[in-house]
């Protein structure tokens, strides 16, 4: 039995390290978000796949891992996210490895016995939220075009209460009509009880990012870091998603040195199918950005291939899985690029100061605990 186990262990291993993994573990959704870029039609994993995604990752080299779940809405099928949750754990603790999970949703599902199971488990929970009420509801939408705001808001209050601060984040998408208040918008998600955001720049053709809304962004970005300085300082620890990331393992810089994108860029749809962009793998032409399934395992050029960027190879995996990004809404990139670049500051502000200053140090602790993504 023990030589069957070795033996199936081993053939789901891979030469490659994967980091993070996303697996969507649905397309269903309770809304119809204006920049969405998920086609609604209905898949859902089955346990089987979605068991083989989990061998295929956590038998990857390296301790480090992330598994995000999300969707489509997940909660939609919260008794199959129950098991591939603690599925994972399982196979973590076998293999050694060292695992965080993040479960990505509107939040408009939850009820305590989902945040018991959360808080039983030790699960990471980003909850989607754009805002005060006139923005959040400028695109996250029912499907009869009704606005979330209020049946997200109520929830809120539930959330935080069960689940520990380090554990929640708030995911906060700009539209480019609402940059103008992002610093606010920002403020507000911080008194509903946040102190973890990832900000996300809308990424939709139907959204174009003028000049002047790119240095909306810019100045809102610079007014939070600001914000998140000083109250450092006095002992008020308010955190940026992305920052991060950066403090505790540099993810954010190493990716513009061109990492290899099975590190962290590996999705996992549905039906098994795998790519290195939730975006590219919704598009028309997705065929060729399919890297393989995990039923029938990667395509042949994937199989053994070692990360050399001067490689020809590695160049067309960057050109197609990276250059190609900027699909997306008009302007969106250079705003994520802000992003990115002011995350990358602050982190080696906060590195700095910490050799100095005791509170920095500790905020670099508590910071490392806060890994969504």
């Amino acid at each position: 039995m023990y030589a069957i186990i070795t033996k199936f262990v081993l053939a789901m291993k891979s030469n490659k390290e994967i980091y993070l993994l996303r697996l969507a573990i649905t397309t269903q959704c309770i809304l119809n978000c204006q920049y969405c870029f998920v086609k609604k039609d209905n898949r859902v994993i089955s346990y089987r796949t979605a068991k083989k995604a989990l061998d295929f990752f956590l038998n990857s080299l390296g301790r480090q891992k992330v598994l995000i779940i999300y969707g489509g809405e997940p909660l939609l099928h919260f008794d199959l996210l129950k098991k591939i949750i603690i599925l994972a754990q399982k196979k973590a603790r076998i293999l050694g490895k060292s695992l965080i999970i993040s479960v990505g949703t509107n939040g408009i599902l939850l009820d305590q016995e989902q945040l018991n199971f959360f808080r039983r488990t030790n699960i990471k929970l980003a909850v989607s939220l754009d805002g005060q009420r006139e923005f959040h509801n400028r695109a996250r939408v029912f499907k009869n075009k009704k606005g979330s705001f209020d049946s997200i808001f109520k929830k809120i209050p539930l959330v935080t209460k069960n689940i520990k601060r380090e554990n929640l984040c708030v995911l906060f998408g700009v539209l480019p009509s609402s940059v103008h208040k992002m610093y606010d918008n920002l403020l507000f998600l911080l008194s509903l009880g946040f102190d973890s955001i990832n900000i996300e720049p809308i990424q939709s053709s139907l959204f174009k990012w003028s000049e002047k809304q790119k240095k909306y962004f810019k100045n809102g970005l610079q007014k939070f870091i600001g914000y998140i300085y000083k109250n450092i300082r006095q002992g008020n620890f308010l955190f940026l998603n992305t920052a991060n990331r950066e403090l505790k393992n540099h993810i954010i810089s190493n990716w513009h040195k061109n990492t290899c994108p099975f590190y962290q860029n590996l999705e996992v749809y549905p039906d098994g199918e795998m790519a290195f962009s939730p975006f590219l793998i919704n598009m028309a032409n997705k065929e060729q950005y399919i890297i393989g399934t995990i039923n029938k395992g990667l395509l042949k050029k994937y199989k053994s291939c070692h990360y050399d960027l001067k490689s020809k190879k590695c160049k067309n995996c960057w050109q197609n899985y990276y250059i190609e990004r900027g699909f997306g809404g008009q302007g969106a990139e250079e705003v994520l690029k802000l992003r990115d670049i002011y995350s990358i500051y602050l982190a080696k502000k906060i590195s700095e100061l910490s050799k100095q200053e005791p509170i920095f140090k500790k905020y670099i602790k508590e910071a490392k605990k806060r890994i969504f993504e």
